[in-house]
């Protein structure tokens, strides 16, 4: 029979407006979302009293939140502001036993709570384990918890502030335990969205602890603890399967509280660049205070907020970072003696206050600043380091790396006879930079026509104020020579092939970029289809992806060409594989400047060898394994372990064939592939071949011949899964 239990929602009603101008258009109305703090709940076959907390998004007017219950053993659900109650009997069964709270409310997605009780057991519970937990050396930040567990089993050691620990656990500190485990299954959810498939075990071992040890909090990363506040460190056993094997044990300690200073402080802005500030701390005392930098950005959100609240979020979590911003006495400090970095684009504030074990004194802040370099008189030095009949590169060198300067090159047309002075007013007025400001040395290459004459025009320029701040400086008149008639060439010449690679020297006869692709013989078929059209088709997809990210085609192919003489980047190659590759010059047009050269090749073919593996598994822990491999004769082979899911899909009738595994596994440097390679009969770990196991995975022992390249098909040995030995 079903029962439904439900609490009224209360909605405030909108005020209506006596206005008679005519009504905005209503929007309409959001969708409720319901969100509960548990979608699942654990019990025990003694049964008892649960709660799971929900929030109502968009709520209606007059609506009602209700729980359909179909359990018998589940009674006295109640529905309260934000709450919801119920009561599970014992389970005097010894079968376990499911069932589902359904939760409704109008125009919401429903939302579902299972509950899960325990079977009643037929023999005594087994007598858990319990733990001793002792805090001594507490600071202001850190103490040392000492654990003493009665048994030799693992642990999770934790530590939570002490009012919200009363708040979750003070009827029920074995409730702890159910919430972590929830904790971990909703990280090994998130990872497995990523692609991972580890359990929510595999999380758990990441923090289980063993034996009796004492853990320094801060040396452990156990907690970031704040001064003079009160926490509960806690701990339980649990085992792999996240069965709890000792009682919830707890030690309740305050970090130490911080003497307040009567220090008071004043900050001077000295000096400052960009990139650097200079400033004075004058205190009226000798106690120590903290230091650091800030943006008006960060500060900004805690104007409304205490200063204890600003403090513990900027405090930095290690005490070599907290011990180098740490000062006495008047002391001058640049942003570099606190690591800290500030740039022109952002205002910052220097912030201090008392420090000694904790904030001893109010906050105190300098004036705002922007960084800004000192005024200096810009003059340069311009070189032309490089002139042909279509391009002119040349170098600015500034007297000072901190000013800004525009420099490019114009046709002596644009200059005109007044020493370029309005086509740099020109420049400003329209905002015409195209890129060009610069601070420090700078070199640039400029397209250009055949026998015409260009100048290089360098003016300083301050982009706060939009102003020119020098006089314009031009180089001497640069002109350039007639276009030679030879067409410019480019060869390609491949060399050292290898069964996995090939060595590739592109030799361009002129000053010009190109374009280069080296494909298997089957993919250069499948996107070109034959040497004819090449070079339109790169250029099609240049376009398409330049239409696609908002670019124009011609930047989209700046990114793909390379100049100058050089080795092709081809990667590494597969063996016994015919391959095409092809490149071609362009001007800065996008025109072809030289013909498409191909080269057609194929990798070397390995030896084969009739070389067969046996391979026994010796011993295992959850992470290691041993085994020993048996050839049949002394040939060179390649080992590794992977997980079962790596390998589904390869070999003989899967969608892959064992080249393709082969191909997908081999490392891509020399010095991973050496250490992995043996000859005759060796006993080996997953450690000598830089390989991990876990013992919540299935893993295999892959096994090929390998001589520059496979000579054999793949090997491997049954599936198994990492234990400890009984």
């Amino acid at each position: 029979m079903k029962k439904i239990f439900a609490l009224l929602t209360l909605v405030a009603l909108a005020l209506t407006s006596c206005d008679k101008t005519p009504e905005p258009k209503p929007e309409p109305e959001k969708q409720p979302i319901v969100a509960l703090d548990k979608q699942s709940i654990s019990v025990k076959a003694e049964g008892g009293s649960y709660s799971v907390g929900y929030t109502i998004a968009n709520a209606k007017e007059g609506a009602e939140l209700s729980v359909v219950n179909d359990a018998e053993w589940i009674v006295d659900i109640t529905v309260e502001a934000a709450n919801i109650t119920f009561f599970v009997e014992p389970n005097e069964l010894t079968e376990a036993r499911e069932a589902e709270l359904s939760v409704e409310y109008p125009e919401a997605d429903s939302r579902t709570i299972s509950v899960k009780q325990a079977a009643k057991s037929e023999e005594p519970e087994p007598t858990l384990a319990t733990i001793e937990l002792e805090v001594s050396n507490i600071e202001w930040n850190n103490a040392d918890i000492k654990v003493t567990p009665s048994e030799d089993i693992e642990y999770v050691l934790g530590i939570m502030g002490a009012e919200l620990f009363a708040e979750k656990y003070a009827e029920n500190s074995d409730a702890i335990i159910a919430d972590r485990i929830a904790e971990w299954e909703s990280t090994a959810k998130m990872y497995e969205d990523m692609g991972y498939n580890d359990p929510w075990q595999y999380y758990m071992q990441l923090e289980q602890r063993e034996g009796e040890k004492t853990y320094n909090i801060k040396d452990r990363d156990i907690a970031n603890l704040s001064w003079g506040s009160d926490y509960v460190a806690y701990c339980f056993g649990i085992d792999d399967e996240g069965n709890a094997t000792s009682t919830v044990a707890t030690a309740e300690f305050s970090t130490v509280a911080p003497v307040a200073s009567e220090n008071d402080i004043t900050i001077t802005i000295d000096e400052m660049t960009k990139s650097s500030v200079e400033f004075t701390v004058t205190a009226t005392n000798n106690d120590p205070y903290y230091v650091t930098l800030e943006t008006t950005d960060v500060l900004a959100p805690y104007a409304d907020k205490s200063d204890e609240e600003l403090i513990r979020y900027l405090l930095p979590q290690y005490n070599s970072q907290i011990e180098q911003r740490t000062f006495s006495g008047t002391k001058t400090i640049t942003n570099s003696d606190l690591g800290k970095s500030i740039n022109g684009f952002k205002s910052y504030k220097v912030v201090v206050w008392g420090f000694e074990n904790g904030p001893t004194t109010k906050v105190f802040y300098s004036e705002e600043f922007k960084p800004t370099d000192p005024v200096i008189d810009l003059s340069v030095n311009i070189t032309i380091d490089n002139l042909s009949h279509d391009k002119v590169q040349y170098s600015v060198v500034p007297n000072s790396y901190s000013v800004t300067y525009f420099h490019s090159l114009f046709s002596a047309e644009e200059v005109g006879n007044d020493g370029g002075k309005a086509l740099a007013e020109s420049l400003i007025a329209e905002e015409k930079f195209y890129q060009r400001l610069s601070s420090g040395p700078v070199q640039n290459k400029v397209t250009v026509e055949p026998e015409k004459q260009y100048y290089v025009v360098v003016f300083g320029y301050d982009e706060n104020t939009s102003t020119m701040t020098s006089e314009v400086f031009l180089s001497d008149i640069i002109t350039t020579p007639a276009k030679p008639e030879a067409k410019p060439t480019i060869d390609a010449e491949v060399t050292n092939l290898a069964w996995n690679g090939a060595d590739i020297y592109i030799t361009p006869s002129g000053d010009f970029k190109y374009y280069y692709e080296c494909r298997t013989r089957a993919k250069f078929e499948e996107r070109y289809g034959s040497i004819d059209g090449i070079y339109d088709r790169v250029v099609a997809g240049w376009q398409s992806e330049g239409t696609s990210y908002g670019y124009d085609w011609l930047t989209v192919m700046s990114w793909y060409t390379s100049e100058g003489y050089g080795v092709a980047d081809i990667g590494s190659l597969r063996w016994s594989t015919d391959y095409v590759f092809f490149v071609f010059g362009v001007n800065d047009d996008g025109s072809l400047a030289t013909d498409v050269v191909v080269r057609e090749f194929t990798t070397i073919t390995p030896q084969q060898s009739s070389n067969e593996f046996t391979i026994t598994i010796n011993s295992m822990t959850r992470s290691s394994v041993n085994f020993t491999v048996t050839p049949t004769n002394n040939d060179q082979y390649y080992v590794t372990v992977e997980k079962v899911g790596t390998l589904a899909g390869y070999g003989p009738g899967e969608d892959k064939s064992y080249d393709d595994l082969i191909d997908y596994l081999l490392p891509d440097y020399e010095n991973q592939l050496t250490p992995r390679l043996f000859t005759g009969e060796n006993t080996i770990t997953n450690s000598e071949l830089s390989k991990t196991v876990n013992g919540f995975s299935d893993y295999q022992i892959v096994i090929w011949g390998f001589d520059n390249g496979p000579t054999t098909t793949v090997f491997m040995s049954e599936p198994f899964r990492p234990a400890d030995p009984e």
